[in-house]
C-alpha cells in the first residue's frame, strides 16, 4: 500500500490512507508525502463489533468526501459502502477483496459469512485482485464476482535495509538463534492446518540437519496451542515464537527461507517480501506464488500432497541458499559432521552470522531480481486504469 500510495502521490492524485497505522508505517507513509489517518482496530469478529466498525469507519470517510474509495477487504468495503450512500454525489467503491477460504469452510452460522461478504462484493462498482489464483477462490462466495474482478499486479518497492542492526543483532532482538539456519512461516493469516503441516515438515527434516531453528511469526500466535504442538513433534528445542510488533520486515529479513504453506491470499505478497530481502521462498503448487514466480530459482515449489514433500522443499531450497551463497560450492559441516547448510564464505560463522563478505554483495548484484516484474509503478498504471473507468462513468 505505501509504494503505490507514494507512486499515486507522484503523479499528481490526491490520496489519503484511513487504516489502523503502527507508527513504522505512519513514517514511511509521511515520508512520501501521503496523509494517513488512524482508523479504529476491529474491535471484535460478532456481528454487532462488524456492524459498529464499519458504520464508524463511514463516518470518517464521509467526512473526507472522496471522490473515490479503495477498500482492502470486506469489513472496510462494508464502511465505504455506508459511506458512498451518504455522499451528495456519486462515489465509486473499488474493493480488494482479501479473505482466506478456510475462514468459509469453517462458518459457524451455516454460510451467514459467504452471504455477507457476496452482499458487499455485489455492491462494490470494481473488484480488483492481484492473481488469478485469488479471482478462482473468489468464485467460491460469488461467480459473478469472480468473472467482473480484474487483475492488477501485487505492486512493491526495493527493499532497503531492514534497520541499522546487522542480521546477527537482529536475530538476537528477535529471540531467535543467531548461528542457525532459520526456517519461518507466518502464523497470522495462516489456517491452523497449514501451520501443523509446516510443524509436520519441520519434524521430517529437523533430525537430519540439527542446525536448523523453525521459527513461527505473527501477533496471533497462540503460544500454547503450538507449543504442545512443537513438544508432541520433538521440535521444542528447534522452535521459536515471535510476535514481530512492528518488525514485520526485521522478522522477514532474519530468515534463510520462508515457507508459505498456504495456497491464496497472502502467500504472493509474503513471496515478494521475502525476496525482496534476499530469503528463499518454499510455495505449494499450483498456488498464488506457483502463478506468480514459476521459474525463480529462489523459490522451491512442493507438491501440496503432504507434510514430507515440503519437508523437502525445505532442504531443497535451504541447499539452493546455500550454492548462491558460497563461490567455492562446499557447504560447511557441524561438529556431529551434519551439513550445516551455511557457507563459511559468506558468513563468518564465528561473528553469528552477521557479517557478509563483499563477494557475497557482488554476487548479490549480478542475480536477477525476481521481484522486478512486480514494481509498484507498473501496478499503480493498472489500478489507475480501473479508477479512471469509474471516474469517467460517474
Amino acid at each position: 500500500m505505501a509504494a503505490l500510495t507514494a507512486v499515486l502521490r507522484s503523479w499528481a492524485y490526491e490520496v489519503r490512507v484511513l487504516a489502523p497505522l503502527h507508527r513504522r508505517f505512519r513514517r514511511r507513509l509521511s515520508a512520501a508525502g501521503v496523509p494517513s489517518q488512524q482508523a479504529p482496530e476491529p474491535s471484535g469478529t460478532s456481528i454487532r463489533a462488524r456492524w459498529t466498525d464499519a458504520r464508524t469507519l463511514a463516518e470518517s470517510l464521509r467526512a473526507e468526501s472522496p471522490m473515490l474509495m479503495h477498500a482492502h477487504g470486506f469489513r472496510p468495503a462494508l464502511g465505504a459502502i455506508l459511506a458512498a450512500r451518504a455522499l451528495p454525489r456519486p462515489t465509486p467503491v473499488v474493493c480488494s477483496p482479501h479473505f482466506l477460504p478456510h475462514l468459509l469452510r469453517d462458518d459457524p452460522r451455516v454460510g451467514l459469512r459467504k452471504q455477507a461478504y457476496r452482499w458487499i462484493l455485489r455492491r462494490c462498482d470494481a473488484l480488483v485482485v492481484p492473481t488469478e489464483t485469488q479471482q478462482a477462490q473468489l468464485s467460491v462466495i460469488d461467480e459473478a464476482a469472480a468473472d467482473r474482478a480484474e487483475i492488477v499486479p501485487y505492486g512493491i518497492s526495493r527493499a532497503g535495509p531492514a534497520d541499522s542492526l546487522d542480521l546477527g543483532q537482529r536475530r538476537q532482538l528477535l529471540g531467535m538463534t543467531s548461528a542457525a539456519a532459520i526456517v519461518g512461516c507466518v502464523a497470522d493469516s495462516t489456517a491452523f492446518a497449514q501451520v501443523v503441516s509446516f510443524l509436520d515438515a519441520a519434524a521430517h527434516v529437523c533430525m537430519e540437519y540439527p542446525s536448523l531453528e523453525f521459527v513461527l511469526i505473527g501477533s496471533d500466535v497462540d503460544r500454547a496451542r503450538y507449543h504442545d504442538l512443537a513438544h508432541e513433534r520433538g521440535l521444542m528445542g528447534a522452535t521459536a515464537f515471535v510476535n514481530p510488533g512492528e518488525r514485520f520486515n526485521a522478522a522477514i529479513s532474519a530468515l534463510n527461507v520462508l515457507v508459505i504453506p498456504q495456497p491464496g491470499w497472502p502467500s504472493g505478497m509474503l513471496a515478494l517480501q521475502a525476496l525482496s530481502h534476499g530469503v528463499g521462498v518454499v510455495a505449494l503448487e499450483d498456488g498464488e506464488v506457483h502463478e506468480m514466480l514459476p521459474d525463480a530459482p529462489e523459490v522451491t515449489i512442493a507438491p501440496a500432497d503432504g507434510a514430507a514433500a515440503l519437508g523437502e522443499g525445505i532442504i531443497c531450497q535451504l541447499q539452493a541458499t546455500a550454492a548462491r551463497m558460497e563461490p567455492g560450492g562446499e557447504t560447511v559441516g557441524t561438529p556431529e559432521g551434519s551439513p550445516f547448510l551455511v557457507s563459511r564464505d559468506f558468513y563468518d560463522l564465528g561473528e553469528s552470522w552477521a557479517t557478509p563478505t563483499h563477494g557475497s554483495r557482488q554476487q548479490d548484484a549480478q542475480r536477477p531480481d525476481p521481484t522486478r516484474a512486480f514494481d509498484a509503478t507498473s501496478a499503480a498504471r493498472a489500478l489507475i486504469a480501473v479508477y479512471h473507468d469509474l471516474l469517467d462513468g460517474a
